[in-house]
């Protein structure tokens, strides 16, 4: 699959998510078979104000391709020239973010807001599209709520508009993340559209990843929560499209992907605030498994990455849990 002149590696992409798809997490997904990964959300303002903390969160020129630079913003010529810097960046695509619910992103008439004025989200892509030279992708909702259901008609707008690719997530903004996504939506726009239509929403397993690549129409998918916690999820939808079946990591291959984790983390952060993401991640990786809650209590009072090291070795290998005191 190809996005402008960007060729994928599967059609299975990462889904940006805010706090967790930092570099360290970008570089394991893409080694796990991410046919593309993204950054977080960034601020158009942020980066125009050259703000030292968003523009530390854009990719660099050490990380694995293809990856994607996410920003939002509701007007046009801010969005423009934030693309613009962005574009000076190692990132293959520039993907315009008019999907996120966030009542700190909506309430200035960005991210899924700008589907509510189909006319400022057509200029804002525009005056991206025309201002740079990368692809650049969008990525919508359904409608703001069940009464604006207008993603179709979003989509074909941002495909005039010169869009390389239009993800959608099935649920409106008013959903969040709760509900069912409405997967019939991304089909409609996939049969009236050209481009390549991204689907994501409710994508649990390889199996429902699957699912929807062969029933929905779209091009790619998406997976997003599904893949805290389970970075191994895209090369196991890769092996079941191409074979028919897949093989779940064992202890001892996950405890190698969390340790890998561990190190990135705290080569990318000073440690103390490397082992504090980290613990998050921890979180993910061990939800369902037995023990799992002491576990996560232990790693709640780890302070250095050699503690979180020992404390994963001695889970995933050995079995058990060391008390901290």
């Amino acid at each position: 699959m190809r996005i402008g002149d960007v060729k994928l590696k599967s059609n299975v992409v990462m889904a940006p998510i805010a706090g967790m798809t930092d570099r360290p997490y970008r570089k394991i997904v893409l080694r796990l078979g991410a046919g593309m990964v993204t950054s977080e959300l960034l601020s158009s303002n942020a980066i125009i104000r050259d703000s030292a903390k968003t523009l530390e969160m854009l990719p660099t020129g050490d990380e694995p391709h293809p990856v994607s630079a996410q920003i939002f913003g509701a007007d046009p010529c801010i969005m423009r020239d934030a693309a613009l810097i962005v574009e000076d960046t190692p990132c293959d695509i520039i993907d315009l973010n008019f999907g996120c619910p966030a009542k700190k992103v909506t309430k200035n008439g960005a991210g899924a807001a700008l589907l509510k004025n189909m006319d400022n989200a057509e200029a804002v892509a525009k005056a991206v599209i025309n201002g740079v030279k990368k692809p650049v992708t969008v990525k919508i909702r359904t409608g703001w709520d069940t009464g604006s259901i207008n993603a179709v008609e979003m989509a074909k707008r941002l495909e005039g508009a010169g869009a390389a690719a239009v993800a959608i997530h099935a649920r409106t903004a008013a959903q969040g993340y709760s509900g069912e996504a409405d997967w019939a939506i991304i089909e409609n726009a996939a049969q009236a559209l050209s481009i390549p239509v991204i689907g994501n929403g409710d994508i649990a397993s390889p199996q429902q990843a699957v699912n929807r690549l062969r029933n929905s129409g779209c091009a790619a998918v998406m997976i997003g929560r599904a893949a805290l916690g389970a970075p191994w999820i895209f090369r196991e939808t890769n092996d079941l499209l191409a074979t028919g079946v897949y093989n779940s990591p064992s202890r001892s291959e996950m405890a190698d992907v969390i340790l890998d984790q561990i190190d990135m983390m705290v080569e990318r952060y000073p440690e103390r605030i490397g082992v504090k993401k980290m613990r998050t991640h921890m979180a993910y990786y061990t939800r369902g498994m037995q023990n799992g809650a002491r576990f996560r209590e232990m790693v709640n009072k780890a302070a250095t990455r050699d503690t979180l090291r020992d404390l994963t070795l001695d889970f995933f290998i050995e079995n058990k849990v060391t008390v901290l005191v």
